[in-house]
């Protein structure tokens, strides 16, 4: 019994050596892992230089602007476009003006002309008679209303000497000649819608006749 050895205590002699044996067999298995991840590696030499980066205007041309459109909205069936830009005001409303209520102001509108004035009485200018030194003359005068009306001739005459003057048929009125003007007055006024003739004689007048005749400060005719 003495020569052979007990099991336990071989057990016992050989725990160290399955130790060894086990970290041997750890180490190894880690050796082989490390080995297989390595072995995918490149070394950095062997890698391809990487790509040039995009730059922006490159990038900026290949992507698509997705910037909205502020100015305009979407077209809507049955709707206006909606434009953001202020609204002015319409030409046609009314300016506010200050001191008004309010509207547009009133355009002036232009008085229509007054007609010329017309004659009461008219004249008209007659050469009765041509003595070439002198000549006898008259003014016909018409009262053109439903009214009496009161007359005076002027009769411009710039060289002679007044011969005679009288009213044809009726009272005779006043005579002033100053500066080759010739003023004759009614003695009486003229009835509505008759006539009567001023007759007149001028001597040494040198053949120069009257330049201007006038009734009531109206032009006469036929002169």
């Amino acid at each position: 019994m003495s020569g052979t050895p007990h099991p336990r205590a071989a057990s016992l002699r050989s725990l160290p050596w399955l130790v060894v044996i086990l970290g041997v067999a750890v180490m190894v298995l880690l050796l082989v892992v490390a080995l297989g991840t390595t072995g995918g590696r490149r070394p950095v030499a062997d890698l391809p230089p990487p790509a040039p980066a995009m730059s922006m205007p490159t990038l900026a041309a290949a992507v698509p602007s997705m910037r909205a459109n502020t100015d305009t909205a979407p077209a809507v069936p049955g709707l206006l476009p909606r434009s953001n830009a202020p609204a002015s005001p319409s030409a046609s409303s009314p300016s506010a003006t200050p001191g008004r209520t309010g509207g547009a102001s009133p355009t002036a509108s232009t008085p229509p002309a007054s007609p010329s004035p017309r004659p009461s009485v008219f004249g008209r200018f007659r050469m009765m008679a041509d003595y070439g030194d002198g000549y006898a003359g008259e003014v016909l005068l018409v009262n053109t209303t439903l009214r009496p009306r009161s007359w005076t001739v002027r009769l411009v005459q710039p060289r002679g000497r007044l011969g005679g003057i009288w009213v044809e048929s009726a009272p005779q009125g006043t005579t002033q000649v100053r500066d080759g003007v010739l003023t004759y007055t009614s003695g009486v006024d003229l009835a509505p819608r008759t006539s009567v003739q001023l007759r007149f004689i001028y001597e040494y007048t040198g053949g120069v006749k009257p330049s201007g005749c006038t009734v009531n400060g109206f032009p006469c005719s036929g002169l």
